[in-house]
């Protein structure tokens, strides 16, 4: 059954577009920085008039997760639209760093796009920070239809005042738990040590709803489940719970959609400048193909992985939401104010309409 599901995603990424891993993996070969990849001599004979153009992307996944698939889809994209002028190298799986660090590397011009969390760039932007929020978002479709609200997209832009250059949102995904004993409902919460990220909201967020948020390092989350360091898995998704096995040690997820989580498509805010007006339009539409192209791989792939779990005995839950969100009403409370380090409220409230008006 799992060759044929894998096979049946592979099949629909083709049917999509342009296959999403066309652009070359990871190797040994070094990128030169942005000063040494510009426009060649010849620049104005080929791609329709775009300039000759070699650029690094880093993807600190492996090149078949959600991040890969459409950062690939965006190489693939823009050096078929430029005529082969453009050429875009993806790093995957670290090779360049880590994602702080190759975020660092677009202030700085050595790295020329990147795909990364929201958690890494609240780094750098504090605002980024209110996609940590619980049930911020009632499910991926309004997420991903308010990302391209007004709001977002002016989060998405105060990158640029850090030297970055915010272009788009990628999907990583809406969370839900993998655990050993059901979550049917939040009474089964009590008691539960539940695997968090290392962050004091969500670990918050899984005490709000009644268990004990466990920070645990991704590597170590299969054995922490195993042995019973912890009762549940949560900050992922369905599938990076998929590619990592959890199945195999746990057998019941609920589907709890208590966070959203984006990644951001971005690059070097001097590399934008640099480009003709062209250029920088190329960008920003293969750059919203690749992400409309994620989005469809996604659906494909969770309903394909259900069934797939679904037959190796794994059970799902669909929850009542409304009353999991209403548990966390106090971490809006306590993060959401005008207070140093809080969450901006006037941005909260801005999103909430906008998921009022689609919902």
């Amino acid at each position: 059954m799992k060759k044929r599901g894998l096979s049946f995603i592979l099949a629909l990424c083709m049917a999509f577009t342009l296959a999403a891993c066309g652009s070359g993996n990871s190797g040994s070969s070094t990128p030169s920085s942005s000063g040494d990849k510009g426009q060649t001599p010849d620049s104005g004979s080929a791609g329709g008039g775009y300039p000759k153009y070699e650029w690094t992307a880093a993807n600190v996944l492996a090149e078949d997760s959600v991040y890969g698939i459409a950062l690939h889809q965006f190489a693939d994209l823009i050096n078929k639209k430029s005529d082969g002028a453009i050429t875009v190298k993806v790093f995957d799986a670290g090779t360049l760093g880590t994602e702080k660090e190759c975020m660092e590397g677009l202030q700085m011009g050595t790295v020329d796009f990147e795909v990364a969390s929201s958690a890494t760039c609240s780094n750098f932007t504090a605002s980024q920070t209110i996609y940590d929020l619980p049930y911020l978002f009632p499910n991926s479709i309004v997420a991903r239809q308010v990302l391209q609200g007004e709001t977002c997209q002016e989060i998405l832009g105060e990158l640029s005042d850090v030297s970055i250059k915010g272009l788009t949102y990628f999907e990583n995904g809406i969370y839900a738990i993998i655990s050993k004993a059901p979550i049917e409902d939040l009474s089964d919460m009590r008691g539960k040590k539940i695997r968090a990220i290392e962050s004091n909201l969500q670990t918050d967020t899984y005490a709000a709803l009644g268990a004990t948020g466990v920070a645990i390092a991704w590597g170590d989350c299969y054995t922490s489940l195993q042995t019973g360091v912890c009762d549940g898995i949560s900050s992922t998704t369905i599938p990076n719970m998929y590619s990592a096995k959890f199945y195999e040690v746990g057998k019941y997820i609920t589907k709890t959609n208590h966070g959203y989580s984006p990644c951001l498509f971005a690059m070097s805010q001097t590399l934008w400048d640099s480009l003709d007006e062209d250029t920088q339009a190329l960008i920003m539409e293969c750059a919203n193909e690749a992400r409309d192209y994620q989005y469809r791989y996604i659906d494909a792939m969770l309903n394909t992985l259900q069934d797939e779990m679904e037959d190796g005995g794994v059970t799902f839950y669909d929850i009542d939401t409304a009353a999991w969100g209403a548990a966390c009403a106090p971490i809006y409370e306590k993060y959401v104010g005008t207070g140093t380090g809080q969450i901006n409220p006037d941005l909260v409230s801005a999103i909430q309409s906008e998921v009022a008006a689609i919902s």
